[in-house]
C-alpha cells in the first residue's frame, strides 16, 4: 500500500508540472522526471533515445541517426544528395545546401526523405512509420537541379534555346517555360529570386550590337525573356549579358 501511494503521489506531481508546461513529445517528460526521481533513471532512458530518419533512392533505402534533429537531417540530406549526383554521374558539392539560394535543392532532396521519429537507440527500423516517399527522378532533373547554375553559359545554350550538360542529344533542355535565378544584385529583394522564360527572340532582330563588346552577335545569339529581365548569352565576349525590362528599350543599362 505504501508503494501504491509513493507512485500516486508521483503520477500526482508530474501531472501538476505538465500542466504548466508545453508538451510535444515524450522526450519532453525527461526534465521533470529527471527534477523528481534526482537525475538518475531518465538520464539513462534520454540517452538512449536519438532522432531516426529513413530516405529511399530508387529501392536503395538510407538509415540515420543522432541525438539531435538537426544533425540527422544534415546527414540524410547529403546521403540523398550523394546518391542522386552519383546517378547522374555529376560531381557532389561540398556545402550543396548551404543558403537561402539553394532552398531548391534543399526541397528537391527532402521529396526523398521520410517523417523523422524520436526511438529507443535499439528500436527495430519500421520503415512504413516513417511514410518513406517512393519518389521517381530522372536524370536531366537532378543535374539541372545541381548544376543549373554553373551550365548557364553561351557556350551551353544553342540557337534554338536548348541548354546543353552533355554531348548526347538527350543531354539538353528547352529553356522556355523554365525557371532561371535573377542576380543578386538586380533582384528587387536583393536576396534569391527566380523567374521563368516566358519567351526566346532573335538578338541580331533586336539590337545592332553587343552591348557589352560592341561588336556584330554571331549567328544564332538569343534573348531569353522573363517577366522583368532579358537575358543575352552572348558568344562574341563569352558573357551571360542581363538587362531589366524597363531599360531595354533604352538599351543603355545592361549588365
Amino acid at each position: 500500500m505504501k508503494k501504491r501511494r509513493v507512485y500516486i503521489g508521483l503520477m500526482a506531481k508530474i501531472i501538476v508540472k505538465v500542466e504548466h508546461q508545453n508538451f510535444c513529445g515524450f522526450g519532453d517528460f525527461a526534465p521533470i522526471f529527471n527534477n523528481i526521481l534526482g537525475g538518475k533513471k531518465m538520464v539513462k532512458i534520454s540517452e538512449n533515445k536519438i532522432w531516426r530518419i529513413v530516405a529511399r533512392i530508387n529501392d536503395e533505402v538510407i538509415v540515420k541517426q543522432a541525438g539531435n534533429i538537426e544533425k540527422a537531417t544534415r546527414s540524410a540530406r547529403n546521403a540523398v544528395c550523394q546518391r542522386l549526383c552519383d546517378s547522374a554521374g555529376i560531381e557532389y558539392e561540398l556545402g550543396w545546401w548551404k543558403g537561402y539560394r539553394h532552398k531548391g535543392r534543399r526541397d528537391f532532396v527532402d521529396n526523398f526523405i521520410g517523417t523523422p521519429l524520436y526511438v529507443q537507440h535499439d528500436d527495430e527500423l519500421e520503415i512504413e512509420l516513417h511514410e518513406v516517399p517512393y519518389e521517381v527522378y530522372t536524370i536531366q532533373q537532378v543535374r539541372l537541379t545541381f548544376r543549373r547554375m554553373s551550365l548557364m553559359s553561351p557556350d551551353n545554350i544553342d540557337a534554338w534555346g536548348f541548354l546543353h550538360w552533355g554531348p548526347g542529344q538527350d543531354e539538353k533542355v528547352q529553356l522556355l517555360g523554365q525557371n532561371i535565378p535573377i542576380p543578386q544584385h538586380l533582384s528587387s529583394s536583393k536576396g534569391f529570386e527566380e523567374e521563368e522564360i516566358i519567351a526566346i527572340s532573335d538578338a541580331q532582330q533586336c539590337l545592332d550590337e553587343c552591348p557589352k563588346c560592341k561588336s556584330e552577335f554571331p549567328f544564332g545569339t538569343l534573348i531569353l525573356v522573363t517577366e522583368n529581365f532579358r537575358l543575352i548569352p552572348a558568344n562574341c565576349c563569352s558573357q551571360m549579358i542581363w538587362l531589366k525590362e524597363e531599360d531595354s528599350e533604352q538599351n543603355e543599362d545592361w549588365a
